[in-house]
């Protein structure tokens, strides 16, 4: 039923795309280096039509931003550590502030850990913090802290 759901909402009028802005969009989250060249070749379509597609989808805000993922085994890092959290009650924004201060705190003590809050609603929580740490010696430090 909610798949169903989620399926008309992304077939409704106002959010369907057409088929070579799927196909752009897709071809961008596999890789969004590509250039509105390569990405043509890939759709099949014009390099023009690819990049007026692109510019749309980024102008109607279905491309928020483009990142990058590096490879953190190669900067230092060789566990992630994802850890979910559920609060009796949402924690207000000057509570969220220092609980990232905190992270920003442990992060200058670990000088090889990596802290990320955010907050997100699945699976029963309503908190994530991923963490990176160069081995299990740091995850252990980073507990007793």
């Amino acid at each position: 039923m909610l798949i169903r759901a989620r399926a008309q909402k992304w077939n409704s009028e106002e959010n369907r795309l057409r088929e070579v802005e799927r196909k752009v969009l897709a071809e961008l989250m596999k890789n969004s280096r590509l250039s509105d060249r390569e990405l043509a070749k890939v759709v099949g379509r014009s390099q023009p039509t690819v990049s007026r597609v692109r510019r749309k989808l980024e102008k109607e805000g279905y491309i928020k931003e483009y990142t990058v993922i590096p490879d953190f085994k190669r900067i230092g890092f060789e566990i992630l550590a994802v850890t979910f959290a559920r609060f009796k009650r949402s924690p207000n924004t000057e509570q969220l502030t220092e609980i990232r201060r905190a992270a920003r705190r442990i992060e200058k003590v670990m000088t090889h850990t990596a802290i990320v809050v955010t907050s997100g609603i699945g699976l029963g929580y309503d908190r994530m913090v991923i963490s990176l740490h160069e081995n299990t010696a740091h995850i252990q430090s980073s507990r007793d802290l």
